[in-house]
């Protein structure tokens, strides 16, 4: 088979030729039709998961069909179609329980612990497949497990963002343009602040009922506060940049809480006295959760949900350093590699 391996920090891609796997007790092999890219990918190539990790077939928003079952695995049938998640951790330990395996201490990451889903076929444990309601298009299930399973995720099971809540999207990308939609069918009115006039006019797309271009000469602070005089209840930090992490605490209003979901390994100031006197939350969002996934599988099905805007950037797995620039660059704002293409 074909993979994508990713050697080294800010190194290229190397597509090599693999024997194809075996599935081993448990576990499920899956021709991969269809592997997002996104910015925890090159966030991977710059070492950002430690340089320890690599080199790894990178790869974790991905969807293909069941191709071998191995020994004990029920329930599956080959030639089903799956949504893979990349968290694995023991489904009957502490954090599984709870329904918050991605925070599970000893879990494994597809595309970042172990080979991912750059390649034309994965193995995958077969308590982390899940099935879609319904037939569907294969671009489309893979990034409906990440980009809209990540910010259904901090809006619904970390802000508790409720109808009535203003929220401020900060960042309109892959993530940012999801949380806007999401945010908006949960009932809440959003404003959607981004620097590129194309992303904000996707954002209104898909239910903001206000914008803020952000950029050099503008005062982006009073800009936002002016879009939302009553303060704003959440704010959804997409943009891995301390800077924008601090100008998600300054605009916060009174009893707000602000979600870090873009990541940045460089550190932010805050003042305690402006948690304390506005009784800030400042929260993490990591990820998703397997729940999170068929959560948002249910709302695409049902209609209430849109992902046309992230998969019209198709590629075949050998043009994945291409997708990687394209995405680096700012052009679109999701790349879909299909390895069942050439």
């Amino acid at each position: 088979m074909l993979a994508a391996v990713l050697p080294g920090v800010d190194r290229a891609l190397e597509l090599v030729e693999r024997p194809v796997p075996e599935p081993g007790p448990g576990t499920v092999r899956v021709r991969v039709q269809a592997c997002g890219v996104c910015g925890s990918d090159l966030f991977l190539q710059k070492g950002g998961f430690g340089a320890e990790k690599l080199p790894v077939v990178p790869g974790h928003e991905a969807a293909g069909v069941v191709d071998a079952l191995g020994e004990g695995v029920t329930g599956w049938v080959v030639g089903e179609q799956v949504a893979l998640y990349y968290i694995d951790a023991d489904p009957e330990g502490r954090w599984a329980r709870a329904g918050r395996e991605q925070l599970d201490p000893a879990l494994k990451r597809m595309g970042v612990d172990v080979d991912g889903a750059f390649a034309e076929y994965v193995v995958r444990p077969a308590h982390t497949l899940i099935r879609p309601p319904a037939p569907i298009a294969p671009e489309e299930l893979a990034v409906l497990t990440d980009a809209v399973a990540t910010p259904y995720h901090a809006l619904v099971r970390v802000a508790r963002v409720q109808a009535g809540d203003t929220v401020l999207v900060l960042g309109i990308g892959g993530i940012g343009s999801n949380a806007v939609q999401l945010a908006r069918s949960l009932g809440a009115h959003v404003v959607a602040a981004s620097r590129g006039a194309g992303k904000l006019r996707l954002a209104q797309e898909l239910g903001a009922a206000a914008t803020v271009a952000l950029g050099p000469g503008v005062d982006e602070a009073a800009a936002l506060r002016a879009a939302a005089p009553d303060g704003y209840d959440v704010v959804v930090q997409c943009v891995g940049s301390p800077a924008v992490d601090a100008l998600a605490v300054a605009v916060a209003g009174p009893g707000g809480r602000i979600v870090l979901i873009g990541a940045a390994t460089e550190p932010f100031a805050v003042r305690s006295t402006d948690v304390i006197w506005r009784e800030l939350s400042v929260l993490g969002s990591r990820g998703f959760t397997a729940r999170d996934i068929a959560a948002v599988l249910r709302l695409h099905a049902d209609g209430q949900v849109r992902v046309d805007h992230l998969v019209s950037a198709q590629r075949p797995l050998a043009e994945v350093n291409a997708a990687f620039d394209d995405l680096r660059a700012g052009r679109g704002l999701r790349s879909v590699l299909r390895p069942d293409r050439t």
